[in-house]
């Protein structure tokens, strides 16, 4: 686990992603990114529109499932994929600013991102967690 990253795992009937991270905002980072290659989007490079949403504090589990529910939600209703985040982490919620770009296709749809053994490991070079989606 050198760097921060992602790499598609087997799955026998979903689809599932392995993630790694230094630390919850490179983490939430890389599993965006992860699912967005997972379903194979184009987008319009100069399409570019800021948006800010919130998500509650709780487990990291929950945080992870709400975060990447909320992208596949945009993607899925708005036609919007992101790129670029920024995130204020405090007490209460997580504000999260964010780069999107309209969507033009997408190559594999994802039903639901869930909790089927999800279990966020903290390691000596940060966070590493499986993720299945359901699709």
């Amino acid at each position: 686990m050198a760097s921060p990253g992602y790499e598609e795992v087997d799955h026998t009937a979903d689809i599932a992603l392995r993630v790694w991270g230094k630390d919850l905002q490179t983490f939430l980072e890389q599993a965006a990114e992860g699912m967005y290659d997972l379903v194979g989007i184009e987008f319009a490079p100069d399409s570019s529109i800021d948006i800010t949403f919130d998500l509650q504090q709780g487990p990291s589990e929950t945080i992870l499932v709400d975060f990447l529910s909320e992208l596949l939600y945009l993607l899925e209703e708005r036609a919007q994929v992101f790129h670029t985040f920024s995130f204020d982490i405090g007490t209460d919620q997580i504000s999260i600013r964010a780069i999107c770009s309209k969507v033009l296709s997408i190559d594999r749809h994802i039903k639901a991102v869930t909790f089927h053994n999800l279990n966020i490991e903290k390691t000596a070079k940060g966070l590493e967690a499986t993720i299945t989606f359901d699709v």
